[in-house]
C-alpha cells in the first residue's frame, strides 16, 4: 500500500484534484419545482396565473372568514387562505410585516385567492 505512515495514522497518496473535476450536486427536484416569483398584489391580480407560484410581502390585515384572511401591500389587498397547519406556532400577528408564500388560485366566478404554503415574519 502507497502511504505515508505518521503517529499510527496511515496517510494515502491520493491523486490530485481540481474543482472542475468534481461533479456539482444538482438542487433536489422539489427545490426546482418550487419557484415562488416575488410580485405585489396588483401584479398578482392583474396578470397572477392559475396555479403560479408567488411571493407577497405585506401585512395580515384580518380574518375574513373561516381560513380567509385579508392580505395588504403598499399596491393592493388580497384574499390569503391558511390552512390551520400551515400557521406558525406564534399564530398570526395582524399587522406585522409579513412574507406570503403560495400558489395563485382564480376562479372566474370568484375573487383571486393566495393559497399560503409558507408565512414568514419579518422582524
Amino acid at each position: 500500500m502507497k502511504g505515508l505512515f505518521f503517529s499510527g495514522l496511515c496517510l494515502l497518496s491520493l491523486p490530485a484534484f481540481s474543482e472542475n473535476d468534481l461533479p456539482l450536486p444538482s438542487p433536489p427536484a422539489s427545490a426546482q419545482a418550487h419557484h415562488y416569483q416575488k410580485q405585489s398584489i396588483d401584479q398578482v391580480i392583474e396578470n397572477g396565473d392559475d396555479e403560479e407560484l408567488v411571493k407577497l410581502s405585506g401585512q395580515i390585515i384580518k380574518k375574513l372568514k373561516c381560513s380567509i384572511y385579508l392580505f395588504r401591500d403598499k399596491t393592493g389587498e388580497i384574499q390569503i387562505h391558511i390552512r390551520n397547519d400551515d400557521i406558525p406556532k406564534k399564530g398570526l400577528l395582524f399587522g406585522s410585516p409579513t412574507i406570503i408564500k403560495g400558489e395563485v388560485m382564480k376562479d372566474p366566478n370568484e375573487p383571486i385567492v393566495v393559497e399560503a404554503d409558507k408565512i414568514l415574519y419579518v422582524f
